[in-house]
This record gives C-alpha cells, sequence and structure tokens, in this order.
C-alpha cells in the first residue's frame, strides 16, 4: 500500500506522494501518474505532486502529469505541496523548496498559501501578435512562468469544445513553441480583474484551475495595457475559484517578479491499494 494524500488548488487537483526516502524511481511515478489519474478508473487527478529531499532547500516538488510527463512547475501545485509539507511537518509556515524552475518561496495560513514564483524574463517572450488557430485570428502573447504559457485574448465567447481544440491545436505547433505550451484564454471581468482558462500541457484538457497560467495571464493582460505600473494585483477568476497575482515589474521593463495567493485543501488521506498500483512495485 502507498500512503497519499488528495489536495486541489481552486478545482486543480493532485495526488500527493512523500517519497523522501527515494523508494520510487521517476519511472515508476510516471507509471503511477497515468494508473493513479484516470478519472472513474482510479483515484483520479490533474498530476502527482511528490516530495523527495533537497540539499538547496526544505525539500523537493515534482510533478508529474496525468499523462506521465514530469513538468517543471505547477502553481496550484506548489501551492498544495507546500500546504502538504506545513501539515506533515517537513516544512515550516514561511519554507523554500527546489523545482525543476528554480527555487520557490511560500508562506503558509491555511487554507491559503501565497507563493512567490521567483523572476520571469519578459525579453524572453513576446507579445500582442496575430496567432491562426481554429480557422480564426487572436491576439497572443507568449511568456515562460517556469512553464511556457500562449496567453490569448478571444473577442467572442468560446465554447469549452472549441477552447479545448484552440488549445490542441496551439500546444503542439512546435513551429510557435518548440517545447509546446498550455494555452490561457483570458476576458475581462470586473476593474482589476480577469477571467482565464487555461488548456494544460500534460493534461491535454481544460482544467479548473492553473496557477501558473493565473500567473501568466495577469502579466501579459498588463503589458496589453499600456504604460506599465511598478506594481501589480490582479485577481484571476478560474473555473474553480480565484487566484490572486501581485505583481512587481522591474524599473528595466525586462524582467517580472510574480507572487500567486489561493487555496489549497486537503481533500483525502489515506492508501493506494495494491490491486491498483503493483505495477509500481
Amino acid at each position: 500500500m502507498i500512503s497519499f494524500v488528495k489536495m486541489q488548488g481552486n478545482g486543480n487537483d493532485f495526488i500527493v506522494l512523500d517519497n523522501g526516502d527515494g523508494s520510487f524511481s521517476s519511472r515508476a511515478l510516471s507509471d503511477a501518474a497515468m494508473r493513479f489519474c484516470r478519472r472513474r478508473k482510479s483515484l483520479g487527478a490533474d498530476g502527482i505532486l511528490v516530495v523527495e529531499k533537497s540539499v538547496q532547500a526544505d525539500f523537493t516538488m515534482r510533478l508529474f502529469n496525468a499523462d506521465g510527463s514530469e513538468g517543471e512547475m505547477c502553481g496550484n501545485g506548489a501551492r498544495c505541496i507546500s500546504r502538504y509539507a506545513f501539515e506533515k511537518g517537513i516544512a515550516g509556515r514561511e519554507q523554500s523548496f527546489s523545482t525543476l524552475a528554480g527555487i520557490m518561496r511560500a508562506v503558509v495560513d491555511p487554507p491559503f498559501v501565497d507563493l512567490s514564483m521567483g523572476i520571469s524574463s519578459l525579453s524572453e517572450g513576446w507579445y500582442n501578435r496575430s496567432v491562426e488557430a481554429g480557422d480564426r485570428i487572436f491576439q497572443c502573447s507568449f511568456l515562460w512562468v517556469g512553464v511556457p504559457h500562449a496567453v490569448l485574448f478571444p473577442e467572442e465567447q468560446l465554447s469549452g469544445e472549441e477552447m479545448v481544440n484552440i488549445g490542441r491545436a496551439l500546444r503542439n505547433n512546435t513551429e510557435l513553441f518548440p517545447d509546446g505550451a498550455n494555452v490561457n484564454f483570458v476576458t475581462p471581468k470586473d476593474e482589476g480583474s480577469i477571467y482565464s482558462v487555461t488548456y494544460e500541457r500534460g493534461v491535454e484538457d481544460l482544467t479548473e484551475s492553473c496557477g501558473t497560467g493565473s500567473a501568466a495571464s495577469a502579466v501579459c493582460w498588463i503589458l496589453r495595457g499600456g504604460p506599465v505600473r511598478k506594481m501589480a494585483v490582479v485577481d484571476v477568476f478560474n473555473p474553480g475559484g480565484i487566484n490572486t497575482v501581485t505583481l512587481s515589474f522591474a524599473e528595466n521593463g525586462r524582467d517580472v517578479s510574480a507572487s500567486l495567493k489561493g487555496r489549497a485543501v486537503m481533500v483525502a488521506e489515506g492508501f493506494l491499494l495494491e490491486e491498483n498500483n503493483k505495477e509500481m512495485l
């Protein structure tokens, strides 16, 4: 049996495993993600979060998407694993943890976690280009926020099926995005807030929420609006909840630092049973 905790951040749900003793290889964790994340046939999740030891920080976070691929970072997942580490005594209320995208820092105030996502280089992205997808032209920006995000600004309401088809087409457009990309659909909401729906690379579907997508959406929305203020706070409404993104733009205009605050909820705790995990052992 393998102990787990099921968690969700604004509907972006994860299975959290402790691999501090190194019992499970990367191959085993990838296989486990493909099995355990299946909806209806298993526990179901958008991905698996794994806690491992770190020599640079309090712990290491690893993310395995539902398709078995290992992701660099996930904002909602990072908040969830931060809350998990706090509740399990792995790290304190203020903590740091290693990811493939670098060192992240977080402050836990259950059920909220405020995640510092570090500095993103604006010069590595591109902004406000016309991009064709699904026989339509969209204004699009592209930015790395730990992981690659394409941000679209549709002028008309799109159905879920349309967003899936457009997201899938762009996610696999290697001429535009050699490493693939998450695809965000952003529309204005109230003053100081936007609505963002994300097609996630690795999940290969729309998700209830995306933390890095919320940050990318907020950055590209601010850059689209004209002269950039030094500080900006944007409430990003996802289908599953709200992420509050605080942005600090460097005076040189080349970098932005982002923090992401939202809920990280512990849903259930138990054991993954032998009948479904025997291939992992």
